[in-house]
């Protein structure tokens, strides 16, 4: 058997786990997976530590035993309002002797670390630092200087940022099931990872992860993630809006949504009805599809406007000529991918996942695409590629090189 790896995305809406063998080292193979409905998250951070522990576990106990493996490490989402990031810049000195010399792989992880040495309020931390581009001596633009010849290596880096006591709580939340954290993602960094393709990455393009409870985006330039940010309107703000406008529980209201809505109300009919319940002695009821779609299309275009209202405020939205990629489970919805397109005026399209073996067509949809990245991140990882700088879950800086030599506790076989 390869390399195993595994992933857990901690979501509003659903918690779900993964496990998978790495093969050819660049190829994964789904061992199992499991799911269950989220509790005790809210807008993307843990509000019931309880809750949230035994929904994890639900999750895990369901992948083991799919792929009769034991999760002891994975790599899990993060999410929430809370999650922020900015743009610094690490240096060293390669050669102080006066003569150049090949950068290395420390020289890099010190740049790093030199660029993660920000200045932030007791409640945050930093959780990642990931780079854009290296500079060696006045060469600009490089993409990997390990082996380059110079004096002083210079990198332009992205620093996420997180509230302490939401990455706190996600921690212990996780590891109160015996697992450990190789790495916390940003989730619209990993649905990025999972869905872009490389020319996207290049020219430039925005990740929305329209999950529920939180849109988080993800800006991709020249390669590399280059911004990150999240809104607290999402795919529940959705279903709560037909819950209260038509009079129905959220459940109802959840699978009426997803079964009927759609968010261009001049597309659907106003002769279309479609049978719903309601509370007390209301009982069965008709109502009409296209006053659902008018309700859903308002709080659509109010997500699309946070969004991208985030995206200008980064001072990027001039430079992605690939658009949008829309991701998570309201990505799904009958009309969204149009208004998104209508609204925001640039290309857009919804993510797909790529075909892997072991993965079921239940879970091809874009609702997973942050659950697949995390394995394709951490996969990137074992293999060198990794984008940046892994930090530990305390906050403290935990160089990957150092992570893999721990790989045999990672995930060990049962039996």
């Amino acid at each position: 058997m390869g390399d195993l790896i595994a992933a857990l995305d901690v979501g509003t809406t659903k918690i779900c786990a993964m496990i998978a063998e790495v093969v050819d080292e660049d190829e994964l193979v789904i061992l199992g997976v499991g799911q269950v409905p989220s509790r005790g998250v809210r807008r993307g951070a843990v509000v019931n530590v309880q809750e949230v522990t035994t929904a994890i576990g639900e999750a895990v106990a369901q992948a083991e035993r799919a792929s009769n493996v034991r999760m002891a490490n994975a790599y899990v989402s993060l999410s929430g309002h809370h999650v922020e990031s900015m743009s610094t810049r690490g240096v060293v000195t390669i050669s102080p002797q006066g003569t150049t010399r090949s950068v290395t792989q420390e020289d890099i992880e010190r740049a790093l670390e030199n660029a993660s040495a920000v200045v932030l309020p007791h409640n945050r931390q930093v959780v990642q630092t990931l780079p854009r581009t290296y500079k060696v001596d006045d060469q600009e633009g490089i993409r990997e200087p390990l082996g380059m010849e110079g004096f002083r290596l210079e990198v332009d880096a992205l620093v996420v940022t997180a509230s302490t006591v939401a990455v706190q709580n996600l921690v212990k939340c996780v590891r109160a099931n015996g697992i450990e954290i190789d790495d916390l993602v940003m989730q619209a960094v990993a649905s990025g990872v999972a869905v872009l393709t490389t020319e996207e990455r290049e020219l430039g393009v925005a990740v929305m992860d329209v999950g529920g409870g939180t849109t988080d985006v993800a800006i991709f330039l020249e390669g590399s993630p280059w911004h990150v940010f999240s809104t607290p309107v999402a795919g529940h703000h959705l279903t709560q809006d037909v819950a209260i406008g038509l009079r129905m529980p959220l459940t109802a209201a959840e699978d009426l949504k997803v079964r009927y809505g759609h968010a261009m109300p001049q597309w659907v009919s106003t002769d279309e009805t479609v049978a719903v319940g309601g509370f007390g002695d209301d009982g069965r009821r008709t109502v009409s599809r296209h006053m659902l779609a008018q309700i859903l299309e308002a709080r659509a275009e109010e997500i699309l406007d946070m969004a991208w209202k985030g995206v200008k405020a980064s001072g990027y939205d001039g430079l992605l000529p690939a658009g949008v990629v829309l991701t998570g489970g309201s990505a799904q919805m009958a009309g969204f991918r149009d208004l998104a397109r209508d609204r925001l005026q640039v290309p857009v399209r919804v993510g797909t996942l790529p075909s892997l073996k072991g993965l079921s067509e239940e879970f091809r949809s874009p609702a997973y695409a942050t659950a697949l990245g995390l394995l394709i991140w951490g996969m990137r990882h074992m293999s060198g590629l990794a984008y940046g700088r892994v930090q530990s879950p305390s906050g403290g800086g935990s160089p990957l090189w150092g992570q893999i030599k721990d790989w045999l506790r990672r995930l060990l076989p049962e039996g």
